[in-house]
């Protein structure tokens, strides 16, 4: 099998992971958005917290 081939079927691979993966994300119900955006809001605090940042002065 040559090199041609083989990143041919790499691509195609490629190809299909990309769409299941933008498939998938498109199928998120409204509930399940908002406990993503705030459990990610809940780990930037709690990261925050851990490393004593302070807000910057403006």
């Amino acid at each position: 099998m040559s090199t041609e081939w083989l990143w041919g079927i790499g691509i195609i691979v490629l190809g299909i992971a990309i769409a299941y993966a933008l498939m998938r994300n498109r199928t998120r119900s409204a509930a399940e958005k908002r406990t993503t955006e705030r459990v990610t809001k809940e780990n930037y605090r709690a990261e925050d917290v851990k490393e004593g940042v302070r807000p910057m002065p403006e």
